[in-house]
């Protein structure tokens, strides 16, 4: 059976995730994503970088926006980013946090470009987690426009659903792992 051409740029666009250091990349059916409007309470109720970033509430699309989003997107890809923690101390914790978080935006931004390049003109990535392109963000007008993207809990998008529902082990920590694991979308088509 002869691959469609969305289904050979997906694939490439997998395998170039992978080249660029993801440690999983998977399609998805974008239909399949679940949202909730309970993700954006979250972020109010209980993240302590509420309204600290132009990528986080209150500042990103809310939830229906959101869903109206999706819809326009059939296909997509998960992007698994691990990130080992075997001798980060406590102390430098931070360090590392920043570079996980811009360590997965920079493959999600290449497989963006990429994308776009393939003549999928519509492809837009996600992340999880808080922007951290900026040691303080400015409220006023983002400096990193090309780059900042917005957070997929932010937007309501379920990660842990995500993650689990394509084939990961998404699940909340409870005692000191020697990796993490986050998670983007690249929405395609």
């Amino acid at each position: 059976m002869q691959k469609t051409a969305l289904e050979h740029d997906l694939h490439k666009l997998v395998e170039k995730a992978l080249a660029l250091g993801a440690s999983g990349a998977k399609t998805v059916d974008v239909a399949s994503i679940r949202t909730g409007a309970w993700t954006r309470w979250k972020c109010q109720f209980g993240c302590p970088n509420y309204g600290k970033t132009l990528c986080c509430p209150p500042f990103v699309p809310d939830y229906a926006a959101t869903q109206r989003f999706l819809q326009e997107f059939i296909r997509g890809i998960i992007i698994q980013y691990t990130f080992p923690l075997n001798g980060v101390a406590v102390e430098n914790f931070a360090a590392a946090d920043l570079s996980m978080s811009n360590g997965l935006l920079e493959i999600l931004l290449n497989l963006e470009r990429e994308a776009f390049l393939q003549n999928h003109y519509k492809a837009f990535a996600l992340k999880a987690g808080r922007c951290r392109l900026c040691k303080e963000c400015n409220l006023k007008q983002c400096v990193n426009p090309t780059k900042a993207r917005p957070s997929l809990e932010a937007c309501g998008i379920d990660i842990m659903a995500l993650a689990n529902d394509n084939g990961y082990q998404a699940e909340i920590l409870q005692a000191a792992v020697p990796e993490l694991k986050i998670y983007g979308l690249l929405l395609v088509e």
